[in-house]
């Protein structure tokens, strides 16, 4: 086994830079970007579309032949997206880098050509031990989150939580590294400890398993609780400056408990830079206390304000939080704007209910005044299961895709029963955009569904044009990758055989750049590929 590099034993240096290159005027952000960026945050931008539109060596005709390529063994299991960063000088030439995260605490960087190891492990500290927290199902714990890449500046940044003394204390860490050769920036790690007038941070309590944002020059770091909803844990988002990280700012939920924003897609931000959090149940009985909501937190950068409209509660909140069936199980979807429409500007969300919300990003209308499915939003209808109780229904994370004459689709993965016209159960629906009459708001319906699924991850979607496109899934109840045709929901390619992926973790997505998908599954990276 190589030797470890300490991040505690390379020496941190002060790192002044003036407060003011945070509060300059901000341009809107980029449009997402295609092939040439790689995957360099979680789903590939900061709206979490899934889409890699540039994608043009894996098609409907080619993937066909996709097989296993290599394997890469860690230390410590993944639950993270694997990144993706082509163009990168080590080790005397230009490659295409995948960096990989585990509970252990640690990171790697992988050559993409054959999963060999080009630096690391790199420790972030010593993960807690499931026995020392009052609840959860990973052991132990360490880095769960999605970590994000700052390609101009060569960085990239990792959270995760460590502790000195075996488990006794707690301690998030977060840690921003160089891409070439897996060094500590100056002034790198810092404690993750936010200050809030109304609250404290506890890291005893507190899960960070929502992928990390980059946005101006901030990295915003979500927190929840663990499995089994143990402590007086609240639903986090803490914005950590680049510049300056010590002068950390936060948002909490005002929940009396609870209210945790934990999926595994994190937060999303809109082209005006909005960040958008899905939370969890609370304990509220009758006041909205921003439990099961889409929030919209403006940031000007770090004083975070939710307005009285910039917030969504399904009308049927209280039987949500006492029955654990919480909204925020799926990450927000920020939609690109949808012509054709009077709703251009949307946000996606689906939760555990099975219910799918469409909210208008302008007035996302506070507290829903629907029946609980139906009316509750721009548009909202039940799409997995009978969204009447009997079990969670949707997790992780939804995609985008736009196919032109194939439509505008939304892909959901959930578990229970497919929406009519479909008869399978669990996999992935594809929601097809459109108008309402009269009105012209925008509204959605069943484009295709898959073939049926045990426990899909997050899906991933690929390619436009004329060529069609991708969707990837992850089935983990079968260990099998999936490819489906975008246009149709038809099988294109499953992993099986020799081919088998194996072992993974819930809520798992697929990276795809270059012609090759790459999988965390257990404690290895798989990457498939056309020989």
């Amino acid at each position: 086994m190589r030797k470890r590099t300490s991040l505690a034993a390379m020496l941190p240096a002060s790192v002044l830079v003036a407060w003011l290159l945070l509060v300059l005027p901000r341009p809107a952000l980029p449009a997402p970007s295609g092939e040439e960026g790689g995957i360099l945050t979680f789903h590939g931008d900061a709206a979490r579309t899934g889409w890699n539109a540039g994608e043009r060596t894996l098609t409907p005709s080619t993937a066909r032949g996709l097989h296993k390529l290599w394997t890469a063994a860690l230390e410590g299991e993944i639950y993270a997206e694997p990144l993706v960063v082509p163009g990168v000088a080590m080790l005397g030439r230009v490659r295409t880098v995948v960096y990989a995260v585990t509970e252990r605490d640690l990171v790697y960087a992988l050559d993409a050509a054959d999963g060999k190891r080009l630096w690391g492990p790199v420790s972030l500290g010593d993960p807690v031990p499931l026995a020392s927290l009052p609840c959860g199902n990973i052991d132990p714990v360490g880095i769960t989150s999605t970590p994000v890449v700052d390609r101009s500046a060569g960085t990239l940044y990792v959270a995760g939580l460590t502790s000195p003394d075996g488990g006794r204390r707690k301690i998030y860490k977060i840690g921003a590294l160089d891409i070439k050769s897996g060094a500590l920036r100056p002034g790198w790690p810092v404690e993750i400890a936010p200050a809030a007038a109304s609250r404290r941070f506890d890291p005893g309590v507190q899960q960070q398993r929502g992928a990390l944002t980059l946005l101006r020059g901030v990295v915003y770091v979500p927190f929840g609780g663990y499995f089994g909803d143990c402590g007086d844990y609240h639903g986090w988002v803490v914005g950590v400056p680049v510049a300056d990280p010590h002068k950390q700012e936060a948002y909490v939920t005002p929940t009396q408990r609870m209210g945790g924003i934990w999926a595994a897609g994190g937060i999303a931000a809109d082209p005006d830079g909005n960040l958008y959090a899905a939370t969890g149940n609370s304990e509220s009985t009758g006041r909205v206390d921003f439990g099961n909501s889409v929030l919209r937190l403006a940031t000007s950068p770090l004083r975070f304000s939710v307005a009285p409209r910039a917030y969504f509660t399904p009308s049927n909140f209280v039987s949500l939080n006492q029955s654990d069936t919480d909204l925020g199980s799926t990450a927000p979807l920020v939609l690109p704007d949808q012509p054709g429409t009077s709703t251009p500007r949307l946000v996606f969300i689906a939760g555990k209910q099975g219910v799918g919300y469409l909210i208008n990003r302008d007035d996302m209308g506070g507290r829903g005044r629907g029946d609980g499915i139906t009316g509750e939003s721009t548009y909202s209808r039940c799409v997995f299961g009978t969204c009447q109780g009997g079990g969670p229904q949707v997790f992780s994370a939804t995609a985008y895709w736009d196919g032109g004459p194939a439509g505008r689709l939304i892909l959901v993965p959930g578990h229970g029963s497919q929406p009519a016209p479909c008869r399978g159960t669990g996999g992935v629906v594809a929601l097809r955009i459109g108008a309402a009459p009269g009105s012209r708001a925008a509204t959605f319906t069943v484009a295709w569904c898959s073939p049926s699924m045990r426990d899909p991850g997050a899906p991933s979607v690929t390619g436009a044009g004329p060529d069609g496109g991708l969707v990837w899934v992850v089935d983990r109840g079968a260990g099998a990758l999936y490819a489906l045709d975008a246009r149709t929901g038809a099988e294109v390619y499953v992993s099986r055989g020799a081919d088998a992926l194996g072992a993974a973790h819930q809520f798992i997505t697929p990276a795809v750049w270059g012609g090759r998908v790459y999988v965390g599954a257990g404690h290895e990276v798989v990457a498939y590929g056309l020989r």
